[in-house]
């Protein structure tokens, strides 16, 4: 789906993890609050939301889930953490108990 493509491959400058992870962080967005991160009417306003990292942030996600999906969605590749990094985030390791 376009909403859930990474900056960089927007960009056309390849596609790698880190572009793995950015859909991951879409993915917990959408099953978090129900509705994807990046929406518009219009194909350019949702990629330029996209390179902005402009989403909309629920008051019901808890301080956890804003911090993990602020790094998912962080629109420089190089600062998105590593799959290892996201399975021991606090998010998963404090809320539910569970380690990786």
């Amino acid at each position: 789906t376009p909403g859930y493509l990474a900056p960089e491959v927007l960009d056309r400058k390849g596609h790698g993890v880190p572009s793995d992870v950015w859909a991951l962080g879409c993915t917990m967005y959408t099953a978090l609050t129900g509705s994807p991160p990046f929406e518009a009417a219009q194909r350019q306003e949702l990629y330029r939301r996209i390179r902005a990292a402009w989403y909309p942030l629920s008051p019901h996600l808890s301080p956890r889930a804003r911090a993990l999906i602020a790094r998912l969605l962080a629109p420089e590749p190089t600062a998105r953490p590593s799959l290892r990094d996201v399975l021991d985030h606090g998010f998963f390791t404090q809320v539910w108990g569970w380690r990786g």
